[in-house]
């Protein structure tokens, strides 16, 4: 087997997850590659993404406390202003329940305010 064809065997295999990225750079070192990653430069960069992940944790935490925070502050007002068009909601059925009662008396009465032209007037027999 050529040497360019181990790097190839050497690649598949990682790609493959039969080896490890450690395992893959040094068999590529031994096979007279050049180095891609030196143990310090891993090693920097091991360190780079620990750090990059606690920062995360860290924003993820925090943002969690500002959401609860937030959610503390805001469901009351939630539900006061709920409350309140609530009993505007209901305020306002019952004032059409009302004129709707209201038109429907005086229309079995038979007879609306005066200026109405229904034709008739209060003087007359109601209709029964």
């Amino acid at each position: 087997m050529t040497q360019m064809n181990e790097k190839l065997r050497v690649l598949e295999l990682l790609e493959a997850g039969k080896i490890t990225a450690d395992e893959a750079a040094k068999l590529l070192e031994v096979l007279g590659g050049s180095k891609i990653m030196s143990k310090e430069t891993r090693d920097n960069v091991e360190e780079k993404l620990q750090q990059f992940a606690q920062d995360v944790s860290k924003f993820a935490k925090d943002a969690g406390c500002k959401m609860q925070e937030f959610y503390k502050t805001a469901e009351p007002k939630i539900k006061k202003a709920s409350q309140t068009a609530l009993e505007k909601a209901a305020a306002a059925l019952d004032g059409l329940a009302c004129s709707i009662s209201e038109s429907i008396e005086k229309a079995e009465a038979g007879c609306c305010d005066e200026g109405c032209d229904c034709g008739g007037s209060d003087d007359e027999p109601k209709p029964n």
